[in-house]
């Protein structure tokens, strides 16, 4: 059972910070497979709360940025995407580089500004508490008070490690909310990826740090457990 961006969390219940295109609305499906509740922070950014465990994902923040475009141009349903029907992979590069537009969330939702919102530094606005550029905040709560970080790119070992840790069934896996028939980032021109590299600096400081801690952590797995969660990863891989 799944409970939305609520803060009225017991003791031994899990919170999941879902930033947006992360492979979230695939854990949702599971979440919502799973005897116990399981809270969601789909619109709220990290709080610190006595109670609950928190767990979250990240992607690589171009690949993140490319797919936002892909989304919005392609679901009918986005608040931008009659705005976005015609527009070019650059022209919205160059959008996302006007620094003259404020990089914070505006009231409509259909207003073009909240572009820069949705792809300047959101991992670090999220897990910072709400400001873009804290990105020694958004660390100090990784630290502190998230038990779990995972990783699209590596995503089978992530649900691996959500398993074990919480004892949960993620063995049937239904991708949702896929962006279909995208280019991969390496056909994108390198200029392009540049500039979005260049306004996502903490995004991509933060992603390295915690790739870096997840990939330790699986290092330091005694050896029966790798191979179970190799094995595990084949077979969930097909």
């Amino acid at each position: 059972m799944i409970v939305f961006d609520s803060e009225e969390i017991k003791k031994d219940q899990v919170c999941f910070l879902h930033i947006p295109k992360t492979g979230g609305k695939t854990l949702w499906d599971l979440f919502g497979r799973q005897q116990e509740t399981i809270h969601v922070w789909h619109s709220k950014f990290f709080k610190q709360l006595s109670q609950p465990e928190f767990l979250t994902m990240l992607r690589d923040p171009v690949d993140r940025v490319i797919s936002t475009y892909y989304y919005i141009k392609r679901y009918e349903r986005d608040p931008l995407y009659k705005q976005f029907r015609n527009m070019s992979l650059e022209q919205f590069v160059e959008y996302i580089k006007n620094d003259k537009i404020p990089n914070k969330r505006f009231k409509s939702k259909k207003d073009l500004r909240n572009l820069r919102y949705r792809t300047v530094n959101l991992a670090t606005r999220y897990l910072s508490g709400g400001d873009p550029n804290n990105i020694k905040q958004a660390k100090n709560n990784i630290k502190r008070n998230i038990s779990l970080v995972g990783f699209t790119d590596m995503y089978f070992e992530s649900l691996f490690f959500m398993k074990k840790r919480f004892n949960w069934d993620l063995s049937a896996v239904k991708k949702q909310n896929q962006t279909k028939n995208r280019p991969k980032v390496n056909a994108i021109p390198k200029r392009l990826i540049k500039t979005i590299e260049t306004y996502n600096q903490y995004d991509i400081e933060l992603y390295r740090w915690a790739k870096a801690k997840f990939l330790k952590d699986i290092d330091a797995l005694d050896s029966q457990t790798r191979n179970e969660m190799e094995v595990w990863v084949r077979d969930m891989q097909g």
